[in-house]
């Protein structure tokens, strides 16, 4: 059985600190790690603030890889909030995510905003959840704008924690404004808990679906090796990347997530060639690097 090769890979989800919850690493050390481990590049992510800034910063400080940043729309940014997302955008963004840990379907799954089951912050302030529907059950103006901008900016919009709902009518959104970077966050994560069904509907509408390895681990163990090879014969390596999520004590370290996790899809029979293009040539096309 051959070695799989991750020279010149992406990961596309790294949580690195400062953060409220616990992390490994922080941005500069996270590069010279996924540097160390010839990762082409990363995208940091936080649930608490915007990481464009942070990224450029490591970016410009470690030599070997190159560090990406985005901004989640919780509550610190305003939510779904156009403002936030056009400054983020200016400033070099290359990942908008809807909410995380405050989005209503994550507030309905773990019994409150701002944090899971396992994991919580010191937060006091009370504050509603996000959603991006109207109580007419359709895709609020705001929402519409936060796409529209991403699309004119040519960068990814990730689903994130919203619920399976809300990602349809974002997908159907975003195919009838012909915009091609829409990511189907961790899709065997719950939320959005996608079947491969829906999975494929989605692939359909012109979504790609991030395939996350940490889901994987103990914690939040929502996934099979299994699943991820359904997804893979059902939806074809064009339309899928792999990803970490990773950066928490609780999983190993990211670039060592993604080998281990391509390892055991080589060794059920997934080629190097797909391999590679789920985690070097789909992750470059949409970093707008290929």
């Amino acid at each position: 059985m051959p070695i799989v090769n991750i020279d010149g890979a992406f990961d596309l989800h790294i949580h690195t600190k400062p953060s409220l919850f616990n992390r490994t690493l922080n941005d500069i050390d996270m590069a010279k790690h996924a540097a160390e481990s010839g990762l082409r590049g990363i995208l940091v992510k936080n649930h608490f603030e915007s990481t464009v800034g942070r990224a450029e910063l490591a970016d410009y400080v470690v030599d070997g890889t190159r560090v990406f940043g985005g901004l989640v729309l919780n509550r610190f940014a305003g939510g779904i909030n156009p403002v936030a997302v056009e400054n983020a955008l200016g400033l070099g963004a290359k990942e908008i995510w809807m909410p995380t840990v405050d989005a209503k379907q994550h507030c309905d799954v773990f019994g409150g905003c701002g944090g899971y089951s396992y994991q919580k912050t010191d937060a006091n302030v009370v504050h509603e959840p996000v959603s991006v529907l109207g109580e007419d059950g359709a895709l609020t103006q705001d929402a519409k704008d936060v796409l529209t901008l991403v699309k004119e900016a040519d960068v990814i919009l990730g689903t994130a924690h919203i619920s399976k709902e809300e990602v349809f009518l974002l997908a159907q959104f975003a195919k009838d404004i012909d915009f091609k970077k829409l990511l189907i966050t961790h899709p065997y994560f719950d939320p959005p808990k996608l079947n491969i069904d829906e999975q494929r509907a989605l692939v359909d509408l012109g979504a790609t679906l991030e395939l996350c390895a940490g889901n994987i681990y103990p914690i939040p163990g929502t996934a099979r090796l299994d699943d991820y090879l359904a997804t893979i014969e059902a939806l074809g390596v064009k339309n899928l990347i792999i990803a970490s999520d990773a950066g928490q004590p609780r999983k190993s370290m990211p670039a060592e997530v993604i080998r281990v996790f391509t390892q055991c899809l080589m060794e059920k029979g997934v080629t190097q060639e797909m391999i590679d293009m789920m985690i070097k040539i789909n992750p470059a096309v949409l970093l707008g690097l290929e």
